[in-house]
């Protein structure tokens, strides 16, 4: 409030209560509405499943007409048999002209089993219509709307008709209608190929090549499930972090089992589970197949969580709030969405909900910023980029594909910064050995490569240890210094596009300027700290980061970066000149710090120079 007063806290709106009745009546209507969608869904299949058998039957039917006069003699070959009898009989009256037995017509072996093929192939087809249609009947008295006395007896219905659903197998026949379709389809390509190996050999080699694409399709679709599930659950626990597990879409019920026959077959090698369990595999959860594709999807949803870092929610809230956070009415979802993320910190939710990656290694977060940022993104960005931030905003980003998180190294770099957030929120001289440790880890595995960042650590992490109220805690967090320095070390030397140097100075200059209610950072008070300083101030200098490259079109910006600069270490003697450029028309000057002098005037520093008087930088020796 404006008099600095607060409002008691609003007492919590109590449950609404229900009757016993009422609950089970919404609980009645929260189980039909499950059955009616399985059902619809179900139904929505056989649909589409009549429609293609429909087709498909009118096709064989044309060639089954055809075929099946292949299995007797061409009348036409028989008068011409009959014509040659009477002929040589005109000729010869007493000739006896006979039909032998080796002349008796016999049709050929492969027109019998082209007739095989498209018969069996025309009879599946039509059971699977037939089938389908007995499905929609029972399925349709399965959801029929029955009287009963009370709510509870209803629902007992419902339960006692599912039940005897699944006892009876209604789900497995709903799924075998597709199987039979498929079947016969492939029955009709091999009576196609046999018709053509019998015809010609070119025609065979273009039906094979084509029917071998759609046959190979087939099986490739109806093993990938297998495959894509047994690699992920064969890796789950090995590594500390998963990687982003993708569910293969390629779901069907032939692909369901062959899921479960490979996987009875699989359990009777006991030799191969010992083999790779004794490696580190998950063998046992491997060979467990799911009970059928909804289970199967929420196994993988509910997998390995590192940190309690929901990378799945994560990433849908990502999405979500790119495709839809311009739409007014779904502004206040979003934040009411985000502020149940508890558990993560507003560092990790700007990075990977709101894809600000590069400014959340540079600025410290709050959940205001989060909000902020949700109710006026361009009023954000645009604040964000106003002085020193310009650099924190064009410095380097993970070399990581957008999505980042759809990455193994983008989920590890998020779960490594929350878990160093979480040490940092709990922090004390132990905490400080355990992030240590992880920014070691961290480096080891090669993740600093990985992501194409010399600087991996977020900023605000080291600034509140350096900043902390406990002596300890700071001194402590001075073996920080090092890990910053050869993050520095890491350039080769002169400035690059999107050098994280400079968003390095920037933040520096923001940490050592911010009052900390009544104490500074420990890199002002400390020598370690002030030699650190003095090493970014000859970095600077060396690698000439003091003048605006070619690609910085507004020579300003670099000014003002340096002039902030001197402002924040005035207080460290000892520092070198910076060369400037300025006004052509003025002579050179050089800006040093303030160093203690006997003769000089009190109250007066000796750095306090205008810009104006700059001249330009003496040449290069």
């Amino acid at each position: 409030m404006a008099d600095g007063t607060h409002e008691p806290p609003a007492a919590p709106i109590p449950d609404k209560q229900y009757t016993v009745q009422q609950s089970w009546a919404a609980l009645l209507e929260t189980v039909n509405k499950y059955d009616e969608d399985m059902v619809k869904n179900w139904k929505e299949d056989i649909d589409t499943l009549l429609v293609f058998a429909g087709l498909f039957s009118a096709v064989v039917t044309a060639f089954a007409i055809e075929s099946y006069q292949w299995l007797s003699e061409d009348p036409e070959d028989t008068t011409i048999v009959l014509l040659t009898q009477i002929s040589q009989q005109l000729r010869d009256p007493n000739m006896n002209v006979t039909r032998s037995d080796s002349e008796t017509f016999h049709p050929d072996a492969s027109l019998v089993l082209i007739n095989c093929f498209w018969f069996l192939s025309l009879i599946l087809a039509l059971m699977s219509g037939l089938l389908a249609l007995l499905c929609k009947q029972w399925l349709r008295e399965h959801t029929r709307d029955t009287h009963t006395r009370t709510v509870t007896e209803a629902l007992a219905l419902r339960q006692l008709r599912r039940d005897s659903l699944e006892k009876w197998r209604v789900p497995q026949l709903v799924a075998t209608t597709p199987v039979l379709l498929e079947v016969a389809l492939l029955l009709f390509f091999a009576g196609l190929l046999d018709l053509a190996w019998t015809r010609n050999l070119a025609v065979f080699a273009i039906c094979m090549v084509a029917v071998g694409l759609g046959a190979g399709f087939y099986i490739v679709t109806a093993v990938l499930p297998l495959i894509t599930n047994m690699y992920t659950d064969l890796h789950h626990g090995r590594d500390e972090i998963l990687p982003f597990c993708f569910i293969c879409p390629y779901k069907s019920p032939q692909a369901l089992a062959v899921y479960h026959s490979s996987c009875i077959i699989l359990r009777q090698l006991p030799f191969l589970g010992s083999y790779l369990y004794r490696r580190g595999f998950n063998w046992w959860m491997a060979v467990k197949p799911p009970r059928d594709w909804p289970f199967n999807d929420m196994r993988v949803l509910n997998s390995y969580a590192p940190f309690d870092l929901k990378v799945y929610e994560l990433r849908a809230l990502e999405w979500a709030t790119r495709m839809f956070q311009d739409s007014p009415s779904m502004v206040p979802h979003f934040k009411n969405v985000v502020s149940s993320l508890s558990s993560l910190y507003p560092s990790v939710v700007m990075s990977g909900v709101l894809d600000y990656w590069t400014l959340s290694m540079w600025e410290e977060f709050k959940k205001e910023d989060v909000q902020e940022e949700l109710s006026d993104m361009w009023k954000f960005q645009e604040t964000r980029r106003q002085g020193l931030g310009w650099y924190t905003t064009v410095s380097r980003s993970p070399s990581i594909p957008d999505p980042i998180l759809h990455s193994k190294e983008g989920m590890q770099m998020l779960a490594f910064h929350q878990y160093w957030f979480h040490l940092v929120e709990n922090i004390n001289v132990e905490a400080i050995c355990d992030l240590n440790d992880s920014i070691s880890r961290f480096q080891k595995e090669g993740h600093p490569k990985t992501i194409g960042l010399r600087f991996f650590v977020p900023f605000s992490i080291a600034s509140k240890l350096w900043a902390h109220p406990s002596p300890d805690i700071q001194q402590k967090s001075l073996s920080l210094i090092q890990l910053y320095k050869d993050s520095w070390g890491a350039y080769p030397g002169i400035e690059e596009e999107g050098d994280e140097r400079l968003a390095f100075v920037a933040a520096l200059i923001r940490h050592l300027k911010q009052d900390y209610g009544g104490h500074s950072s420990i890199l002002l008070n400390s020598t370690p700290g002030q030699d650190f300083i003095r090493f970014i101030h000859d970095g600077i200098i060396q690698n000439r980061l003091y003048q605006h490259p070619k690609w910085e079109s507004d020579s300003h910006k670099r000014d003002m970066l340096i002039d902030e600069w001197i402002a924040a270490t005035r207080d460290i003697d000892r520092f070198a000149s910076i060369p400037r450029t300025a006004v052509p028309a003025q002579s050179s000057i050089e800006i040093v710090h303030h160093v203690p002098n006997e003769n000089a005037i009190p109250d007066q520093e000796n750095d306090c120079v205008e810009m104006g008087q700059l001249g330009t930088r003496p040449p290069d020796p």
